[in-house]
């Protein structure tokens, strides 16, 4: 799946599709205890989602980047409350970037990741929640953009 955010980065449709057959082919085969590391472990159907997501984004596919990284937040659980809140944020952010933008499902999205500030602090989370903020401010005139952009001030205010 890195390998695929790689050619994504580079703009290669066809080689982060081939990449990214490669990598559901390979985790559903499943573990290979003896010869997998152990960081390996981390690697879930959820980070699976997420990964693929950020490579439609890096593509400029930014409903399948959406939707995928809705999937991941969903296939974590309860689980990785900093990843989930970073696919949140991606979420928020791809709904305000696509040819046709939601900006009310972006604030809905980028309200969420909110909530996941008593919880996660991380330089990375903040800078997610910056980059949702310039994203959604060319919406300004929505009003639960609006909201959010208030309440996103009064938040970062306090981080």
């Amino acid at each position: 799946m890195r390998e695929a955010g790689g050619w994504a980065l580079m703009g290669e449709t066809a080689a982060t599709d081939r990449a990214i057959v490669r990598a559901h082919h390979l985790y559903a085969k499943g573990p290979r205890e003896e010869a997998d590391p152990a960081w390996l472990e981390f690697f879930t159907p959820g980070e699976l989602a997420g990964l693929e997501a950020l490579a439609r984004a890096d593509l400029g596919q930014h409903e399948r980047a959406a939707t995928g990284a809705e999937q991941a937040v969903l296939l974590h659980g309860d689980t990785f409350a900093r990843n989930r809140a970073l696919y949140t944020a991606d979420v928020a952010i791809q709904h305000a970037v696509r040819d046709q933008p939601e900006p009310e499902a972006a604030a809905e999205a980028a309200g969420r990741v909110l909530a996941y500030l008593p919880e996660v602090r991380s330089d990375r989370l903040l800078q997610s929640l910056h980059n949702v903020a310039s994203a959604l401010q060319r919406h300004d005139r929505v009003p639960a953009v609006a909201d959010w952009l208030e309440e996103y001030r009064t938040t970062a205010s306090f981080s």
